[in-house]
């Protein structure tokens, strides 16, 4: 009778019209509450008091997990939760460290189910494996290199060359120098490279410094371009101009490469 009348309808749209309304007021508190947890962990990765530093990532995962499903910020938390895990598993060690890096990854895992083309989840999904692996003995350790090609294999096709510097590492721990080599000459075509420092101190890049070629590599990196190189650069830029690459960019994060993200 209610329908008939219109009052039904009217009452159904003045529902939706608050749901709508409800939902946005939880995506703005969601992405409200991402940021701020995310200053907490930015505070926890410059903290060297390690102690502290554990109890702002620890409060930060508590701010992350608050974040219902259904809410449109939930992927971003659940990306930098897996994020907060994986630092926290460096201040950790032994069998403590191998379980948060664990955990990150499936968190990561679940950013990739919901976003295929996560390109921060595969990327440091498979930083984690990869550091997970320097804890582990030699089976399990092969095990998770192999899963850290397959999470930077994806990397590299959401945004080609982006995990150049990864292939590079993943080829030195196997001593495939000439294969680290070329991937390491790829990450600089591509921009992605890290510091000169980062990379003189990076454990997987060990025994590929005793190279012959790795210090003319080094030396390369701040050398000026030539005009031949200057030339052919704008070529290829011609020939690619239908490509279409993402603005995602990628910066040293002192333990390989990290995705840049912004806060929307």
């Amino acid at each position: 009778m209610l329908d008939m009348l219109g009052v039904g309808g009217s009452y159904n749209n003045k529902i939706q019209v608050l749901r709508k309304k409800m939902g946005l007021f939880g995506s703005i508190a969601g992405k409200s509450k991402v940021k701020a947890a995310n200053k907490k962990v930015q505070k926890a990765r410059v903290n060297d008091d390690v102690a502290q530093a554990e109890k702002l990532l620890a409060e930060a995962m508590v701010i992350y997990e608050s974040i219902p499903s259904g809410n449109s910020a939930f992927n971003d938390a659940l990306y930098n939760w897996g994020m907060a895990l994986l630092y926290s598993a460096r201040l950790k060690q032994n069998a403590e460290s191998v379980a948060l890096y664990q955990e990150a990854g499936k968190k990561f895992s679940y950013c990739l189910v919901a976003k295929p083309d996560y390109l921060g989840a595969a990327l440091d999904w498979g930083v984690a494996l990869m550091e997970l692996a320097s804890l582990q003995n030699a089976t399990d350790k092969e095990t998770n290199y192999v899963l850290a090609k397959e999470k930077f294999t994806i990397a590299d096709n959401i945004q080609e060359g982006v995990a150049s510097y990864n292939f590079a590492c993943l080829h030195a721990v196997h001593n495939e120098f000439d294969a680290c080599k070329k991937a390491l000459e790829r990450a600089l075509d591509y921009g992605n490279l890290p510091d000169k420092e980062d990379i003189l101190s990076d454990a997987d890049m060990s025994i590929a410094k005793t190279q012959p070629w790795f210090n003319d590599f080094i030396v390369s990196i701040d050398a000026p371009e030539s005009e031949e190189d200057s030339e052919q650069d704008k070529k290829s830029e011609k020939k690619s101009k239908k490509i279409v690459y993402s603005n995602t960019t990628v910066r040293t994060d002192g333990y390989k490469v990290e995705y840049d993200k912004k806060e929307k």
